[in-house]
């Protein structure tokens, strides 16, 4: 499959270089089972990245830079130029396990009933150790488009969250413009609308807690913004993803539980439960 991946970038010399290469260095990319272009989106940097992107020399980047008004300006750009069968984004820094497209291309081509994915949520400290691996239970459409995962349910990770580019046409890219911190949230209540998410019990990607990001400037301003991008939750719903949460904590998703993609080793082939 033709992968698009979107990297927004401001100022993120030291880190994109192992941001790109953990994509070209995908191993169905180097195998030419699936091909990969990578959308470098860049704010009108004013140290090095630039440089490390050119340093890379790959005719698969595209690069635009200019000023913009922060990194959802940045994704609507990069969202408005992807194309082929399935799109992702990284920041700069974050990477990819090795062996990500392979299943996230295996699993789109099996299973067409699946038009958005996300996989286990993993972790990783500034030294880049794994410092905690979850599988999600399942999400809830309507518990997405409320609000509820994201504040009183577990967010979804954006770096492992994979969608079929057909869903791109579904985003308000003007609105995702205004977004400083939650437009991620507004992608995954813009794809809801239409579809259930699906989760992969299988490690893509993972997110790195560090010093200085945007999220821990001013804490709880991520949940504040998608608190204006949600529709406004019923109070049975919110009675209700606080049971949710309770279970979940009790518990762990079975090998049957309804858009959970399990490995099935006597078949060799990603499994995913009847509805």
């Amino acid at each position: 499959m033709q992968i698009s991946m979107i990297i927004p970038v401001y100022n993120g010399a030291g880190k994109i270089a192992r941001t790109i290469d953990s994509a070209l260095e995908q191993a169905s990319v180097l195998s030419g089972q699936d091909s990969v272009t990578i959308h470098v989106v860049d704010g009108a940097s004013t140290d090095a990245t630039l440089a490390e992107v050119q340093a890379v020399a790959d005719p698969r980047i595209r690069v635009t830079s200019e000023p913009d008004g922060g990194m959802y300006d940045a994704l609507a750009k990069g969202l408005a130029a992807a194309g082929g069968d399935i799109t992702c984004y990284l920041p700069a820094g974050e990477t990819f396990e090795p062996q990500a497209f392979a299943i996230v291309s295996e699993v789109f081509a099996t299973f067409p009933a699946v038009h958005w994915l996300t996989g286990r949520s993993v972790t990783r400290n500034a030294r880049g150790q794994v410092v905690d691996s979850l599988l999600p239970h399942p999400y809830h459409r309507r518990f997405i488009d409320c609000g509820m995962h994201g504040t009183r349910l577990a967010v979804i990770q954006q770096e492992s969250t994979f969608w079929r580019s057909a869903l791109n046409g579904l985003v308000d890219l003007d609105r995702l413009r205004g977004c400083k911190l939650a437009g991620d949230y507004l992608l995954w209540k813009s794809f809801c609308a239409r579809h259930p998410l699906h989760v992969v019990n299988a490690q893509l990607a993972s997110f790195t807690i560090e010093p200085g990001q945007l999220s821990r400037q001013e804490p709880g301003a991520y949940r504040r913004e998608l608190r204006s991008l949600r529709r406004r939750p019923a109070a049975w719903e919110r009675a209700a993803a606080l049971l949710l949460r309770q279970y979940v904590k009790r518990t762990r998703p079975g090998r049957t539980a309804r858009r959970l993609l399990s490995y099935d080793h006597d078949r060799a082939a990603w499994h995913l439960p009847r509805p």
